[in-house]
């Protein structure tokens, strides 16, 4: 094997290496816990509903002020209710109903809300979650009320929220 072989064959294993550390870490679990315990998170249910949520500061004069979960429908054809209120379950005996704040949503030129969007009261819960429990959450949409739980990264900034709320 002359030199020049042996180097093009180093730089390719180079090459596959470095695309392998890239790679993994895209996809190690804690750059993906990461971005699900800082207020976006992507949830499915297993049977083909995906919602993408964002938890932010609601910031806009003309609402109330406060905390604000907003889902986005990621499945095709699906809507999302914007009157009922999601619900927040911690399986045992406590459930949260989060107030339907779809109306802040910003309408289209027609005036109509995005059918894919809807928005969520997520202020103080009363009383707190208790700890290590998992929670779902109870979305309605056109295709009935969709179940997701949720990830403990995403209870621990439920209750880091609630928490904050209390003091």
């Amino acid at each position: 094997m002359t030199p020049w072989h042996r180097l093009v064959g180093i730089g390719r294993a180079g090459i596959v290496a470095i695309g392998l550390f890239v790679l993994a870490s895209l996809l190690s679990p804690s750059a993906a816990s990461a971005a699900e315990t800082d207020g976006n998170w992507n949830l499915d249910d297993g049977v083909g509903h995906r919602l993408g949520v964002m938890l932010y500061e609601q910031s806009d004069i003309n609402a109330a002020t406060g905390l604000r979960l907003r889902l986005n429908a990621e499945s095709p054809r699906l809507t999302l209710d914007h009157a009922r209120p999601l619900l927040l379950s911690d399986g045992k005996d406590q459930d949260w109903r989060l107030a339907n704040r779809s109306d802040e949503l910003t309408a289209s030129a027609d005036g109509a809300i995005p059918a894919t969007s809807s928005q969520f009261d997520a202020g103080c819960l009363e009383p707190t979650p208790a700890d290590g429990l998992p929670l779902r959450i109870t979305v309605p949409s056109s295709s009935g009320d969709l179940s997701f739980a949720l990830s403990p990264g995403q209870v621990q900034t439920l209750h880091s929220l609630t928490d904050a709320c209390m003091n």
